[in-house]
Order: structure tokens, then sequence, then C-alpha cells
């Protein structure tokens, strides 16, 4: 079947005001009527561009420019800490508040109890792995190092997952810290050596870090080692959640939202388990009026924004939360070998091998004659070209739960370039 990735895409207007591509340059100021100095964070100040308020004669360069060619984070304080918990919690509890409400928390000690936490040493991996584990390698765990890994209790609920497990190892020498980015993927990482810190930004701020002028959708362009508030003026407005990290810590970190780890000096070793979640379905009247307030919030100035798809999302998971049935789960106190993963090989050399075929359903409304589904390029490969553009004006003319669930997965990680000529492409859909 199509689109077998699970996540989404409205074509919304979103309450983000969203500038277009390579506008960098910031305006001069205006004064209101209240008497308040409004410094335009955008080049021209359009409508619906973003703006700092301060009380008259008090804004000055330095202000503006707090966080000036330092590490991302520094240009204002925490909104706050991540919500910490010094115990686990049940998979019902966990999808409830913290899942379905893409509410990030830190489990405290929640893999002090694995194995891995105390047999993984230099020895044990160089067995497993046949690489030098002081390299920074990133790999699919191996399948004779699963058992290894205590599946966290707050995980073991198949409703809460749309397909399997999939796990990664990560190693490294310490001192380094990522790009900004989002990943699709709901993320539980557990700390085995070393410590880390991790920013978080809720996708909302997807224009504030600059998502439409990537190279890379799903890559913010900002240098988190010395940000260049001159060119990225917006992101004098992002709020982030801090996590500090130290050994045996599991932190849950909702899909879609955008990231940045930190390493501290020392070797780091690192267990992620990723999974697809998906938001809850709103009721027909509660869906349409939710539509309505989405595309009426702002007057986006480009007609098609990576950004504004991944704030529209969290919009929608917001609005919809408090809607998410309890889960009933049956499953408790279960060993990963029981499981499904990416890949499930009894042959241990062959374990790199392809990923299963997803069987899923179409997720578009295949009762709508124009819906993607009967669409010939999407039957044959969902990431043609030919198929996103007309995802991408499909959704557009049509409020589909399957835009929310699929148009950011099909975009994700695209380069600039590809992304430009995705607009310029011959378009088969017709409204």
């Amino acid at each position: 079947m199509i689109f077998p990735r699970y996540l989404f895409a409205v074509v919304l207007v979103l309450q983000l005001n969203l500038k277009a591509f390579g506008e960098n340059k910031a305006s001069t100021p205006s004064t209101s009527e209240e008497g308040t100095e409004e410094v335009c964070l955008e080049a021209n100040c359009p409508q619906g561009s973003s703006k700092v308020q301060t009380p008259e004669g008090q804004e000055n360069a330095a202000e503006l420019r707090a966080g000036h060619n330092e590490p991302f984070g520094s240009h204002r304080a925490a909104e706050r800490e991540v919500e910490t918990l010094p115990y686990m919690i049940s998979p019902e509890d966990f999808h409830q508040h913290f899942v379905s409400k893409h509410r990030p928390v830190l489990f405290k000690g929640g893999a002090k109890h694995w194995p891995a936490y105390t047999l993984w040493e230099d020895e044990y991996l160089s067995q497993h792995l046949g690489e030098d584990e002081n390299l920074n390698l990133a790999t699919e765990l191996h399948p004779g190092m699963k058992k290894d890994v205590i599946i966290p209790t707050c995980l073991r609920c198949a409703e809460m997952y749309s397909r399997s497990f999939v796990t990664h190892l990560y190693t490294g020498t310490g001192e380094t810290s990522s790009k900004l980015h989002i990943d699709t993927e709901e993320k539980l990482l557990a700390v085995l050596r070393g410590a880390r810190t991790v920013l978080l930004v809720s996708p909302v701020h997807s224009n504030d870090v600059y998502a439409d002028e990537a190279d890379q959708l799903g890559v913010s362009p900002i240098d988190v080692e010395a940000v260049d508030m001159d060119k990225y003026p917006r992101v004098a407005n992002v709020e982030y959640l801090k996590a500090e990290l130290s050994e045996g810590d599991l932190l849950y970190v909702p899909q879609m939202w955008w990231r940045l780890f930190r390493s501290a000096p020392g070797r780091q070793r690192d267990v992620v388990i990723t999974w697809k979640s998906r938001p809850a379905r709103a009721q027909a009247q509660e869906q349409a009026e939710l539509w309505r307030e989405l595309k009426t919030a702002g007057k986006p100035e480009r007609r098609y924004s990576f950004g504004q798809w991944l704030a529209a999302s969290e919009l929608w998971v917001q609005n919809v939360s408090s809607a998410a049935p309890r889960l009933t789960c049956d499953l408790q106190n279960s060993p990963m070998s029981l499981y499904s993963f990416e890949t499930m090989k009894e042959d241990l050399e062959n374990f790199n091998g392809p990923d299963y075929l997803d069987d899923e359903r179409c997720v578009f409304d295949d009762q709508n004659p124009k819906c993607p589904c009967n669409y010939a390029p999407c039957l044959e490969d969902d990431q043609n070209p030919e198929c996103v553009r007309y995802v991408m004006d499909y959704c557009l003319d049509f409020e589909d739960r399957g835009c929310v669930l699929e148009l950011p997965q099909l975009l994700n990680k695209l380069r600039k370039p590809e992304f430009e000529k995705l607009a310029q492409l011959k378009q088969d859909y017709v409204p």
C-alpha cells in the first residue's frame, strides 16, 4: 500500500506567521500608538511577521542580539526544565499524560537496572560490534545485544505504537553537539555512559528556527555553536525546554519536536528506542472547527511551507489530545526479544537486511475520488515528486486526516533545491 510511513502534514495556516525563503534582514523600528516601539524581525515587516515589543527607549541592539555568536540557548533562559519523574510509570499513563500530548518527560535512573548498564564495557562491545568503541558510532542494535536491554515499562503496550520499534546504539568520545533537527518518530533516549544536555523546541516555533530556509528539511540552518542573530533574528522568539541527563536516565522526546543534543567530555554510550504513533481523532464537528481556526489564523507568504505544516501538526495534537482514549494494555513485563524490530533476522551475519514490508492501508479518505490513493504515481512510489506535489495540492482543498499523518514524512530531509522543484512541477491535481 502507499504511504506506509506514517506522518502527516496539513496545509493549514496556523497561529505562526511564516516568512518567505531568503528574507533575513532586520528592518527599521516603528512606533505604535500605545507608545511602545515595535522592532521588526523580518525584512520590510510584512503583515504577520514576528516582532518584539519593548517599552519606548529601552530596546537596544545588544538586547535584540542577545546570544549573538554564542551557542544556541544563550539568547534566553530555558522556559523550564523538562518534567522529571524519579520512578517509571505504566504505558497507559505514559501515553495519556505524555505521548498523546507531546509532553517531554525525564525518567531519572530509568535504565540503571538494564544488564546493558553494567555489561557494556569496551571488550564486550568489541566482541559484538567488531569495531573500535572509542569512535563515534551510530548503528542499529545488534540482535545479540537486545537481551541486555529491558523494554521500559512505559512502552509495554502494542496499542501505543503504529509499527515495530527500531533501536540504535550511539557511542562517542564526547564534547560533541548535534544540529538542531526533528525526527518523525517518538524517541526514548537512554544514557548508559557519560552525560547529555538536551534542548527541546516545540514545532510551533518552526518558523523561528527557519525550517523553510534549510538546505535539508528537518535540519535547521542555524549554527548551534555560534548563532548569527543578525542573519537569524527570529531565534530571539524561540522558547525551549532543557534536560540534563546523567548515566542511567531515560528521556522521552516527542516526534516532530526540534532537538539539540550536547555531550559532555568523556566516553558516551546511548541506546535510542524509536517508534511511530498517531494523534487522536477529532469528532467531526470539532475537526471542522479546528480546520477553520487553523486556516484563518494568519496569512503566510508561501503557499507551501514545511515549517507551517510542522506547527499545524503540533496544534492538531494539542487540540485533540484530550480526546485520546485511555489505552488498555495487555503486555507487561515483557523482554525486548518478544517485540518486533526493524530487522529481526535469525542469521546474525545478515541482521542488517531489508525492512519488513508494511501492509497498512492508505491513510487518506479513500471515499474521496480525488484521494491520492487513486493517483497512479502514488500507487507506484509515494516518494515520487509527482505524487508528493499531488498530495500537497490535495491537502490544500480537503480536510483529510491523512494530510496530518503523511506530508511531513514525505517532505522531511528533502534538500532545498528538491523542495523548490516540487512547487514548480506541472500540476496534475484538478481542484
